[in-house]
């Protein structure tokens, strides 16, 4: 039991350092709006997390890649990638640290939520690692039940421990500076939606 808890920490480890969608919009909305905002970011993160592990384990078999479900995926990440750039391009905004009330709470929590689940990527690496404790380390249920807790646990804290470490330099960053990080994420996002469209 320790090994399997000790292997999944480790999966959770390796995908949290990936530099995707989340991880920009995790630096910079705590950068905008502070630590707690990267938590519920992350919270929704792990929530979709949970989800396409559900999805891998019981239903990989409903959800063929490389098949219709997949184009509806990929184009409905797509536009929100490409909405949330635009977005971002054109924010005014100064940056400031709003009240975390639930209507900001459900918001942040469900951009966490739609950048991951949206992610066609997420759910094949989940897929892959699923297909390979199943196939080849024939975990059980049980064992497979601790394996990704501990993975989902590694991605919780690493995300906590960016959100931080972003919301920390809150002092030492300028408006202009800020609102280049804007735009260079901005920018990130509508890259990483052209490639979802055209991929």
């Amino acid at each position: 039991m320790p090994d399997i808890i000790f292997y999944g920490f480790l999966t959770g480890l390796l995908m949290s350092v990936m530099l995707g969608t989340v991880f920009f919009a995790l630096v910079q909305n705590s950068i905008d709006h502070g630590f707690r905002t990267g938590i519920l970011i992350a919270i929704g993160v792990i929530s979709s997390d949970i989800l396409l592990i559900a999805l891998s384990w019981f239903n990989a078999e409903l959800i063929p890649a490389g098949s219709t479900t997949d184009l509806i995926v990929r184009l409905c990440g797509g536009i929100f990638l490409l909405l949330y750039g635009l977005s971002n391009l054109l924010k005014k905004d100064k940056a400031r640290y709003p009240k975390t009330e639930k209507k900001r709470m459900a918001k942040f929590i469900s951009m966490g939520f739609f950048l991951n689940a949206l992610n066609p990527g997420n759910y094949i690496g989940w897929l892959a690692i699923t297909t390979q404790i199943k196939t080849v380390a024939q975990y059980a249920l049980s064992d497979a039940v601790f394996y990704f807790l501990a993975a989902v646990s590694a991605i919780f804290v690493m995300e906590c421990v960016i959100a931080w470490g972003a919301a920390s330099l809150k002092p030492y960053i300028t408006e202009r500076f800020l609102a280049l990080v804007n735009k260079i994420v901005g920018v990130v996002f509508i890259a990483f939606s052209i490639a979802l469209f055209f991929y």
